[in-house]
């Protein structure tokens, strides 16, 4: 062999990247070879991260438009927050009375329809009590608005001391408080209309430095099925007003 002369050089891949004949292909180094090579339209502006955002800087237009909206957040949440409370402000106007702090007229009836329309669930039957303070009208034309609403309150509270945390208590007129009891059994109603009777009885209204003696006169109906709150309400007025009379007529204890 001629030394001084150069044999020629047979490539294994040509410049295609086609291996030459003879040759054998190695899949392992091919692989090796196509992951260091990035995918044809591929680049590293388009990977993005787990929350979806590019992983590049923002465009200071993006940017901006991001801050802004992040700005108007906080006075849309005060502005919900207002609106909340001001929703709940307009339902206690709407269904408590101001001066007790107990459902007024519209809310007690509401109460007393839908016990009425479930009672089906429920045994005994409910009852409905009405509780009339007999002294209120009296206290209003001798002393005043706020002490005839002192001897509401006061009774108010009594008849909440004596009642079950799952009855209902409520104003249906000046001087008529309503208490739906969900046991009606009328052993239960007799009990209660007497405690209510003896507490009141027991504890009389400071009012401006004096004891004042309240008297009350009571009611009561059993709920029945199918009825509207109006009757169930005029069924124990009834009944308030036949044991008033009863009382009238015995002598002046009430």
């Amino acid at each position: 062999m001629d030394v001084n002369k150069a044999d020629a050089i047979t490539p294994t891949v040509d410049t295609l990247g086609r291996h030459a004949p003879g040759q054998q292909r190695n899949p392992g180094a091919d692989a090796d070879a196509s992951e260091d090579q990035p995918e044809e339209g591929w680049s590293d502006d388009d990977a993005v991260d787990v929350h979806g955002l590019p992983t590049g800087a923002l465009t200071p237009e993006a940017q901006r438009l991001i801050d802004s909206l992040a700005a108007q957040i906080e006075p849309m949440r005060r502005e919900l927050e207002q609106a909340q409370a001001r929703a709940e402000h307009l339902n206690q106007l709407a269904t408590i009375d101001p001066a007790l702090g107990l459902p007024n007229r519209r809310e007690f009836n509401r109460e007393l329809q839908h016990v009425i329309d479930h009672m089906a669930s429920l045994s005994p039957a409910p009852a409905l009590v009405l509780i009339h303070v007999a002294d209120g009208g009296r206290l209003r034309r001798r002393l005043g608005l706020d002490a005839a609403d002192a001897a509401m309150r006061h009774v108010a509270e009594l008849i909440g001391e004596v009642i079950h945390p799952t009855d209902t208590q409520g104003r249906v007129g000046a001087f008529d408080l309503g208490v739906i009891l969900l046991n009606g059994d009328g052993e239960n109603v007799a009990l209660r209309l007497e405690s209510i009777r003896r507490r009141v009885a027991n504890n009389p209204l400071e009012l401006s430095g004096r004891q004042v003696k309240l008297a009350i006169e009571t009611g009561a109906a059993v709920l029945g099925p199918g009825q509207q709150a109006a009757q169930a309400i005029a069924a124990a007025d009834r009944a308030l007003l036949a044991a008033a009379e009863d009382a009238r007529k015995d002598g002046p204890k009430r």
